[in-house]
């Protein structure tokens, strides 16, 4: 390997524009030289293409279109495919609503130089909006909890050290990696759409024998939630319920996955409740049966429920990729309720 070895970054679009231009501004501060960015646009319905066509760079930028909105996992790999193509040696897929320190890429090409071994590197992510606080210093999935854990999370960057570490998997944000690890093990899996599949690709990663590690020295700034509007949006919700059970299928031990199902399975029976008001008893027993009785038909008002209900009922049918057209029109409820609130 040689210093200046062919690094393509691919950035993802979706009715983004502003946010977009934003990150590829910040590359131009990059100080490594040899680099490409793609920028994919996955069938933005906003005026993103008006702006990004346009665009100047100093560095050679591609813009691909893919026409469908085709998520997180089809349109990073419409930019890998692109990229491998090309002929690049490392890919840095990266988040649009993040800025980047002008050294990352010799960062993270300097730590896969100290780490043969690793095939997968995520850079230190911290706050957009507070930007000394760390987001993301790497991840461990914790058996008896059933869920991931973030160390250092919401911890003053200052505090923690900066040496190079083991991580279960390397944060999508900022996912950089050889590009002979997806050459030897695919990329991601469009089942997931969002959320979960740089889990499940870097566990793939970690079978075929490659390391993830977390590059501290190198930072990305990150504007949380913005795919989503919220991270407790209905978006949010469906898609981390219905890809946690797809990803447990695959990479959890059995006794983990029979603890999760048996969650998952309370989950799917709704709470009754009277609630409180100045209303007569017998009226708000009335109201109460009907709210009960239409989540169990998967109706009513209850988004939360609703839409995990909807998350786990399509795991068990076997219906990946997007959500359900419902699910959006529950996401614009929620948001409707959000603003009135």
């Amino acid at each position: 390997m040689h210093l200046l070895c062919q690094v393509s970054i691919v950035v993802l679009n979706w009715n983004g524009a502003d946010d977009t231009i934003a990150c590829l501004d910040s590359l131009q501060a990059l100080t490594y030289p040899n680099f490409i960015v793609i920028v994919v646009d996955n069938g933005s319905s906003d005026d993103s293409l008006l702006h990004l066509r346009p665009y100047e760079a100093p560095y050679p930028l591609t813009l691909l279109e893919t026409g469908q909105n085709l998520g997180y996992a089809g349109g990073n790999n419409v930019g890998t495919r692109h990229a491998l193509e090309q002929g690049a040696e490392f890919v840095l897929v990266l988040n649009n609503d993040t800025v980047v320190a002008p050294d990352l890429l010799e960062r993270l090409i300097e730590s896969a130089q100290r780490n043969p071994n690793a095939g997968v590197f995520s850079a230190r992510i911290l706050y957009f909006d507070a930007p000394e606080k760390v987001w993301f210093d790497g991840a461990r999935w914790n058996t008896s909890t059933l869920n991931m854990e973030w160390p250092g999370q919401d911890a003053e960057e200052p505090s923690l050290g900066l040496d190079d570490h083991d991580t279960d998997y390397a944060c999508g944000a900022a996912l950089f990696f050889r590009a002979e690890v997806a050459r030897q093990i695919g990329l991601l899996d469009e089942s997931f759409f969002l959320v979960w599949e740089e889990v499940d690709w870097c566990f793939r990663a970690r079978e075929a024998g490659w390391r993830n590690l977390v590059v501290p020295a190198a930072k990305v700034w990150h504007k949380i939630g913005v795919s989503f509007g919220s991270e407790s949006s209905p978006l949010r919700v469906y898609f981390s319920v219905r890809n946690q059970l797809l990803w447990f299928s695959r990479h959890a031990p059995m006794a983990a996955r029979m603890r999760l199902w048996a969650r998952s399975l309370r989950r799917l029976i709704p709470v009754f409740s009277l609630g409180q008001g100045a209303e007569p008893w017998t009226r708000r027993w009335f109201w109460a049966m009907q709210d009960y009785a239409l989540a169990w038909l998967g109706r009513g008002n209850r988004l939360q429920y609703l839409v995990t209900r909807r998350a786990i009922l399509d795991y068990v049918h076997g219906r990946f990729g997007d959500c359900p057209e419902k699910v959006r029109i529950w996401g614009k409820a929620w948001a409707q309720r959000d603003r009135v609130a």
